[in-house]
Order: C-alpha cells, then sequence, then structure tokens
C-alpha cells in the first residue's frame, strides 16, 4: 500500500527548517527555509499533526469505540511526556556540567532538584521544548472527539477562533506553558492551537468533505498559488518588516503569542509546500526526495535527536561561536544522523522503541525462546499492512488509510510507527479501487 510520501517530505523538511534555525542562523544553508516571514518547521508541525490526528482518530473510533481512542492517546501522551522528560535531564546534565548557558535555563540545586523539575515539566531547554504544548493539544482530543462525533465540527471551529481572539486580546497567566528560565513563559497555547484545531476538523471530515479530491483537481492551478503564498510573503515583508505596520509587529507576528501574521503565513505556505511536493512525487522518483521522506517518517525521533544535539555538539564537538562553515557542516551532520537513525529503524523493523531491546537481543540471540510476555506483546501490537507473517483481515480501503495516516505524524498514530515504508520498497500490492485510495495515494 502507498504512502502519503508528500505529507513525509512536508515534515522531513520542517526538521530540516528547524535545524539550520538552530545550528546555522544566517548562514546561507538556512535562507531557503526561512525566506517566508514567520513560518517556520514548528507551525508545520502543529498543523500536521491536528490533521492526522483527526484523520487517523475518526476511523478508529468508527471502527472500535471511543473507549478505544482514548487508550491509544493516553500511551501516546505517555510517549510525549517520556521524551520531553529525557530532554530535561540532558539539559540537567548540561546545567550540573556548567553549560547552562547553552539551554537558557535558570541554575539546578544538585539531581535531584534537576530530576524533580525534570519529572514535573519545568526544566524545558530552549530548542527541546515543544513536546509538552504537543501534549496539551494530544489532551485536547479527549473533549473534541466526542463533539466532532455529534457532528458539532462548526463549534469546534467557532470556539477555537474565539479562544485565539481571546489569546491575542486578553490572554490570561494560565494560557502559558512556562519553563525555569528568566523570561519563563514559552507559549501561549491557546494562540497555537490556531494552527492545531482547524486542522483536527479537516482531517475528521477528510472523506465525508471529498478532501483529497479537492486537492487532485486544484493541482494544475498550483502555480497561482505559489503566486499567492509569494505575494503574502511580499506583503509581510513591505507592510509589517519595513512599512507602516511595523510599530506593530510585536503584535502581529511573536513566536511566543503566535500572532496573526504567522497564524495566516503558516495556513497559506503549509499546504502549497505539500501540493508542491504532491506534484513532484507524480513525475520525479521517490528517491529523490528519500532523505526528506525518511526523515519525516520518524519526526518525532527527529525532533528529540536534534534537541539533544542541540546541547551535546557544542559541548563534546565544536564549541560555540561557529563560523559559518561550521554552522553549515553541524546543520547537515545532525540531519543527517536524523536520516540515518529512520533509515535504521526500517533496517531493523523497528516499529515501535519500547520493542527495540526485544529486537536486538533476537539478533544476538536468533534461536531465543520469546518469554509469554514477549509473544502476548506481539500478539496484542496491531499488524502492520507489509508484514508477510501476519495477514490483516482488514479491507484493503482499511489498510491504505492506516497506512497513509502514519506517514504523517508520529505523535499522533494511534498504533504508534509502524514498520518499514512500502512506498520505498519495491513490492506489488493489490491495488484498491479509486474510491478506496486514502489521502495523497495518485488516482
Amino acid at each position: 500500500m502507498n504512502r502519503d510520501l508528500a505529507i513525509d517530505a512536508t515534515r522531513g523538511l520542517a526538521i530540516w527548517s528547524m535545524i539550520t534555525a538552530h545550528f546555522a542562523t544566517g548562514a546561507a544553508i538556512a535562507s531557503p527555509t526561512h525566506a517566508f516571514p514567520y513560518v517556520d518547521g514548528m507551525s508545520a508541525f502543529v498543523l500536521l499533526s491536528g490533521f492526522v490526528l483527526g484523520l487517523v482518530y475518526h476511523r478508529w473510533i468508527d471502527r472500535h469505540g471511543l473507549r478505544f481512542a482514548y487508550r491509544r492517546l493516553t500511551r501516546r501522551l505517555v510517549v510525549l511526556y517520556l521524551c520531553q522528560v529525557l530532554l530535561a535531564v540532558v539539559a540537567v546534565a548540561a546545567a550540573l556540567a556548567g553549560h547552562r548557558w547553552l539551554t537558557l535555563l535558570l541554575p539546578v540545586d544538585g539531581w535531584g532538584d534537576g530530576l524533580l523539575r525534570s519529572l514535573t515539566l519545568t526544566y524545558l531547554p530552549s530548542g527541546g521544548n515543544i513536546l509538552l504544548m504537543y501534549m496539551v493539544f494530544m489532551a485536547s482530543a479527549f473533549v473534541l472527539f466526542p463533539v466532532l462525533m455529534r457532528g458539532g465540527w462548526w463549534l469546534i471551529l467557532v470556539a477555537s477562533l474565539a479562544l485565539y481572539v481571546v489569546s491575542q486580546t486578553a490572554a490570561p497567566d494560565w494560557f502559558y506553558l512556562t519553563a525555569d528560565m528568566a523570561g519563563p513563559r514559552i507559549q501561549n497555547w491557546a494562540g497555537w492551537q490556531i494552527m492545531f484545531v482547524p486542522a483536527v476538523v479537516i482531517g475528521w471530515n477528510w472523506r465525508r468533505w471529498d478532501v483529497a479530491a479537492r486537492i487532485d483537481r486544484l493541482l494544475p492551478l498550483l502555480p497561482l498559488l505559489v503566486a499567492l503564498a509569494l505575494g503574502v510573503a511580499l506583503s509581510f515583508h513591505l507592510l509589517i518588516e519595513d512599512g507602516p505596520l511595523t510599530p506593530h509587529l510585536v503584535t502581529l507576528a511573536d513566536k511566543l503569542e503566535f500572532g496573526p501574521a504567522r497564524a495566516l503565513g503558516a495556513w497559506v505556505l503549509v499546504p502549497v509546500v505539500y501540493g508542491v511536493f504532491r506534484l513532484v512525487l507524480r513525475f520525479c522518483h521517490h528517491d529523490w526526495l528519500r532523505p526528506l521522506v525518511m526523515t519525516g517518517t520518524r519526526s518525532l525521533d527527529s525532533y528529540v535527536i536534534q534537541a539533544i544535539a542541540l546541547i551535546v555538539v557544542p559541548i563534546h564537538v565544536a564549541h560555540r561561536p561557529w563560523s559559518p562553515l561550521t554552522m553549515s557542516a553541524v546543520a547537515v551532520t545532525v540531519f543527517a544522523c536524523c536520516w540515518a537513525w529512520a533509515e535504521f529503524r526500517r533496517a531493523c523493523e523497528i516499529d515501535k522503541l519500547h520493542r527495540l531491546p526485544v529486537i536486538v537481543v533476537d539478533a544476538a540471540l536468533p534461536g531465543r525462546r520469546h518469554s509469554p510476555a514477549d509473544t502476548a506483546a506481539t500478539r496484542d501490537s496491531p499488524s502492520t499492512p507489509d508484514s508477510p507473517s501476519a495477514p490483516d483481515p482488514r479491507s484493503t480501503a482499511d489498510i491504505a488509510a492506516t497506512v497513509t495516516i502514519a506517514a504523517a505524524d508520529p505523535a499522533a498514530d494511534p498504533a504508534g510507527e509502524h514498520r518499514g515504508h512500502p512506498c520505498l520498497e519495491s513490492r506489488p500490492a493489490e491495488s484498491p479501487s479509486a474510491d478506496d485510495l486514502p489521502v495523497g495515494v495518485p488516482r
């Protein structure tokens, strides 16, 4: 079954944008993905996460019920929590080793204090703190899903817009996520949700509104849409960066608050980038985009890798300040590590990280007999469509939708990060009918 490689490529480009912003600010290598004012990789992640959450959980709820979806959400929240704790512990270690300046955090009083702050998600390093906001958004699904099941998507959109207006005009303190920094506020979640919640609604109604067919019909107009995006970028530059609205720059484009210019820019640019990749993949072999595609399939892993590298590299590899050449080399190396890790997971069929120890032991001891716990874990894990040893009783359409959904966002994939990458392998696959094809599969 085919994955939507355009979503993977979009996420991979977002990873590259984030890495160049963190490691190569000001260098020429960072310019292409930061030419559009006020839009960055983080905006793309939030939008795509919401879209995939709505798309995949609608199907899971239809097939297994709301309680099953809630269990999946809870498990995913635990994964996000553990990843954020890992980044916090790395920041604590750096602070205690005398490198606190790398994290922009306040001092800690020993490992006991540091671990407590890590477990309570208050010691969040700069460049490694967005998973907390993801957790807030994922948790919001416990409220969103029952409303969506009753057809209340329009109520959700109205509430999201109203919440965004309040976040920009009279935000109370509890709208802000904080960390142990001199300026503790790190994100206004009520502002950022304008990317996430409407995307959940779109994902939820993807099939009902036949969005995939609408996108296909718009692809011939892609040059006009690109021109529109460029026009928006030029308007931002002429009006906000260097024009009559410059005095209101903070109000319109602040990243912490996620000002209106950022929201508008992201909602214009991210779909256009997706459309460009979708069109390119119709005419070019997917291996031309393999680094982006593979990195995008493991975007959560890639985020954690770059966040750790942001602390470790300046300490153990190359001390700052860096020359433009060094910045470029480090950015490319970090991205290459993310790509290599994604390829490693695919080659070893590590669909879920908690299975890594079992896989390592099996490789070292081929004749090892699995314990009952291992057998139960394998039995309870969802079968993957490309697994030859586990025939899937679902319909072709269900399988295709599951594979496509998992392409977009590991943080929202209810079955965990699935095994393999069918579109990057030369495997024959049963062709579903045109009506059954999921989003992104060429018709």
